[in-house]
């Protein structure tokens, strides 16, 4: 469950609890000063007195500030270490005016001549050092407190998002007599701006899609999101791998204008036939590996979604034979980069692929490429997302153990 944010206080509530915090708060300070003066006890009421009236005037010049003289000071600039020092100055000075006023009050009633000598002068003096610096800690106090509680329940809920953004990506993939197929995406911040898919078409094919949308982060992972439900709403009407790819283009381009776009390959593979059809806007050129040998990249397609409209999208067909292996990736994989600035590239990619062996299970396959990546990568961090897809086509022998 989300926790609820506190709603912000009204200036009467943090008015009344001036009211009677103050009273609270003067008790400490009037013991202080009566004790550190040397004069009776019987004093300690007029101690209690001044020192309540000091906190009653300064701690409503810290509810004016509050409410009337921060919001326009944040409203104005960025959060930072300057406006928080802007702001710990600000409440420090109100306090240290509505101070001054506090020793005039009691200078005309409670305490007749309260100005009157160079000792009350150096007592103003220690109240103004003594209040001012209670402020100015408790304003910087209050002011981490509240940044720290807003990272913390962002960081909540970028950890619900990126739950929620899990549950999207399949994790258990619908099994097929002739085929094999697994998907994993690393995200490299909370959320990510890859999504992968894997939907059944019959009882003999699938819709593979893989998209990387540009940026990072939450704006990335929202348009993710729409491309994947977009794919989902079309995939039962049978329209074709064209159609869908332009329809999904048009959605984008219709959005605000966020300066946003997306890679998108997406595949149609069917059984029935033992082909792949496909298209690809502007996504990195899966690459097929034939089991007879050699390999093939998928780049018939068109430009990327977000870019403009309208947009005319090629479909590309291959044939599919047992034991091929197709490995659709994002760029996270071939552009992740080790400390030194060197890069894993397609090339590292392809070797390894064909270095292992042709039984491997479409999951360990996909398991072994993250591994490489990783392994290349050392102690450095990936700098994007990374998703990776493989397909396998089953050879002969094992599809008739398994009929």
């Amino acid at each position: 469950m989300v926790p609820k944010r506190r709603p912000r206080s009204s200036p009467g509530r943090d008015l009344l609890g001036v009211l009677w915090m103050a009273p609270l708060g003067a008790i400490p300070f009037g013991l202080f000063f009566q004790i550190t003066s040397g004069r009776p006890f019987a004093t300690l009421r007029l101690f209690y007195m001044v020192s309540l009236v000091f906190g009653l005037f300064s701690m409503f010049g810290v509810w004016i500030a509050r409410h009337w003289l921060v919001p326009p000071l944040v409203a104005r600039q960025p959060d930072g270490p300057r406006l928080s020092l802007q702001i710990s100055l600000l409440y420090t000075g109100v306090s240290l005016l509505f101070g001054l006023a506090a020793a005039l009050v009691l200078h005309f009633t409670i305490v007749p001549g309260f100005l009157g000598s160079g000792r009350a002068v150096l007592t103003l003096l220690v109240y103004f050092v003594l209040f001012g610096m209670m402020f100015l800690g408790a304003s910087i106090a209050i002011r981490f407190y509240q940044r720290a509680m807003a990272r913390a329940g962002s960081d909540r809920e970028l950890q619900l998002a990126r739950r929620i953004q899990q549950s999207f990506l399949p994790t258990e993939f619908p099994a097929r007599r002739r085929f094999d197929v697994h998907a994993t995406n690393l995200p490299s911040k909370e959320v990510s701006g890859d999504f992968y898919d894997v939907v059944p078409v019959g009882d003999d094919g699938y819709l593979l899609a893989v998209a990387d949308v540009s940026g990072k982060g939450v704006p990335a992972a929202l348009l993710s999101s729409m491309l994947q439900a977009s794919l989902r709403t079309q995939a039962p009407a049978g329209i074709r791998l064209p159609a869908m790819m332009e329809s999904v283009n048009t959605l984008v381009c219709q959005r605000a204008a966020t300066g946003q776009f997306a890679t998108f390959f997406l595949a149609a593979a069917s059984e029935r036939d033992m082909t792949l059809r496909y298209t690809n806007a502007g996504h990195n050129f899966p690459i097929l590996f034939r089991a007879r040998g050699g390999r093939s990249t998928l780049e018939t397609g068109g430009l990327v979604v977000g870019m403009m409209e309208p947009v005319r999208y090629e479909e590309g067909c291959v044939r599919l034979e047992p034991g091929d292996r197709l490995i659709i990736y994002s760029d996270g994989v071939t552009e992740a980069a080790r400390a030194d600035g060197e890069m894993f590239g397609e090339e590292r990619l392809t070797a390894l692929v064909e270095s292992l062996p042709a039984g491997l299970a479409a999951r360990a396959l996909v398991e072994r490429v993250l591994g490489g990546v990783q392994a290349f990568l050392g102690e450095a961090e990936a700098g994007d997302d990374i998703t990776v897809m493989a397909l396998r086509v089953r050879p002969e022998v094992e599809d008739g153990k398994r009929s």
